[in-house]
């Protein structure tokens, strides 16, 4: 058995094609991830968020409102009713009224107008204190606004553990889980050099005294090994680039652990379907990504949007059990959801497993 092993190791490093799809794009993905998003830039930080003021003749709040614009800010004056075309646009994300009391009008309730909601609310808080500054010391009035305006303060995302969460973080999250799954390139191979009518090394495999079962466990742990160094040298990559997985990071060990088990057991279980191959490929291909988008690897808010809507897909999605065990421990602190995670991939990965050994045991050849 350990010479199988160590002879299927040598062959998987040799396939070229599935350590590309393994192990470097993943890394390449990730350093585009980088590039676009930064290791700690909040992607609403992006841009300035859009937003019309009505003048009703408040002077200190325009004020106000005019020291905000420092970058995530952009305020254009307009009528009530040019304001309102432009909100049911989309134009813009609120609407400022500056009368005696100043009123916000959002169309929505998303980052963007709890960002203008929680300006209308600062100011509100200190509305008396500038008033008074802008009666009796008018020069003055724009620095006392300018200490108001810490907006990273104002917008930081923390969590009931107490530590800051970065918007972006679930993007990577989303890729290590692709790149866990696409363990399964590897696994297909696998599968097919177990099948005497796919290969010439599984036509000799077949005729020799070798247990079945040894020949698809070794096949399965070959792959799992070379797989589970990728995801590994992945994380490594992305500690360099900046991305903090917290005090207990090795608690992350055994998720990609089992997470790349999933993904080989994916594999194999595709690549004992008997299917031509590039259907095969594709079937692999479109279903590891369409998991990886529910894991929020191409729109951070589509795994939360799975769970209020349609929930079990979460916890059948091998991508998103490994994203959200991700979350449990550098963000959440969460051992039970953590341990969870962990029992539903290993159940999915058993399933999987043992489906495709019942397949490939069954295996019959009138000649060959």
């Amino acid at each position: 058995m350990l010479r199988l092993y160590i002879s299927n190791v040598k062959l998987v490093i040799r396939k070229r094609e599935e350590l590309f799809w393994g192990l470097l794009f993943p890394l390449i993905l990730a350093t585009l991830f980088y590039v676009t998003f930064g290791s700690g830039i909040d992607l609403e930080k992006m841009k300035a968020v859009p937003a019309a003021l009505v003048s009703q003749g408040n002077e200190v709040f325009e004020t106000f409102l005019e020291n905000m614009e420092e970058g995530f800010l952009a305020v254009t004056e307009m009528d009530e009713d040019e304001a309102l075309q432009a909100l049911k646009a989309g134009e813009i994300d609120g609407i400022f009224y500056s009368g005696e009391e100043p009123s916000l009008t959002v169309a929505a309730s998303q980052m963007n107008e709890s960002i203008l909601e929680m300006l209308l609310s600062s100011y509100v808080e200190h509305e008396a204190l500038l008033r008074d500054i802008g009666k009796e010391h008018p020069l003055q009035l724009p620095a006392a606004i300018a200490q108001m305006a810490d907006y990273r303060e104002m917008t930081e995302n923390v969590t009931v553990s107490g530590r800051s969460m970065e918007t972006n973080v679930g993007y990577f999250y989303g890729l290590i889980g692709m790149a866990c799954l696409f363990g399964a390139f590897m696994g297909m191979t696998a599968a097919e050099e177990m099948r005497a009518d796919q290969s010439a090394l599984a036509l000799r495999r077949s005729v020799s005294p070798v247990h079945r079962l040894a020949i698809v466990l070794s096949g399965m742990l070959a792959v799992f090994t070379v797989q589970f160094i990728s995801v590994c040298i992945l994380l490594l990559y992305l500690r360099i680039l900046g991305l903090s997985f917290g005090e207990k990071w090795y608690m992350l060990l055994p998720v990609c652990a089992l997470g790349s088990m999933t993904g080989v057991a994916y594999g194999i279980f595709i690549g004992s379907m008997r299917l031509r191959n590039g259907l095969k490929i594709g079937i692999l291909i479109s279903s590891s990504l369409l998991m990886s988008f529910f894991a929020g690897m191409m729109f951070v808010n589509m795994k939360d949007i799975i769970e209020h809507h349609i929930p079990i897909l979460n916890r059948i999605n091998p991508a998103s059990l490994i994203a959200d065990a991700f979350y449990s421990v550098s963000i959440y602190d969460n051992p039970g959801r953590y341990g969870a995670n962990l029992l539903l991939l290993a159940a999915i990965t058993c399933l999987l497993a043992a489906v495709s050994f019942f397949r490939l045991r069954r295996e019959r050849y009138e000649s060959l």
